[in-house]
């Protein structure tokens, strides 16, 4: 029967004490993460890992803007095309999501496109209470 250590087994001891980096050094010298960063690596992680996603929000805000236009011949007004240009807008930044190249720049288009697309669903929500 072999008995397995326990311990991990020593380092090199070839190397020089004096090249040894103290700790608190070593903490000073890693790169700080923030929330940004982190926000930043989300984003490009959805955008590598779901490539069809932009294609789906494009479909989506297409969907939505066709229910804006048939709900102007259903409700004999014009108070449905409000979201219309919203919805537009969140396209323009859809395009440049998929245009952006780093990753500071799709977490912001992402956030951008989002941000319109709520408004207009928001906006259309009001419309409908309005028209009703």
């Amino acid at each position: 029967m072999t008995t397995v250590p326990l311990t991990a087994p020593r380092g090199d001891e070839t190397a020089d004490p004096g090249e040894a980096v103290p700790a608190e050094t070593e903490r000073a010298a890693a790169p700080v993460v923030g929330i940004l960063e982190l926000s930043e690596r989300v984003a490009a992680s959805v955008f590598t890992r779901f490539p069809w996603l932009p294609r789906a929000a494009e479909i989506m805000l297409a969907l939505c803007t066709l229910v804006c236009l048939v709900a102007v011949g259903t409700r004999l007004s014009a108070l449905p095309l409000l979201p219309i240009p919203l919805f537009v807008v969140a396209w323009l930044f859809l395009r440049q999501w998929r245009a952006s190249e780093t990753r500071a720049l799709q977490l912001r288009w992402s956030l951008l496109t989002a941000l319109a697309a709520m408004v207009g669903f928001w906006v259309m929500s009001v419309v409908a209470r309005w028209v009703s």
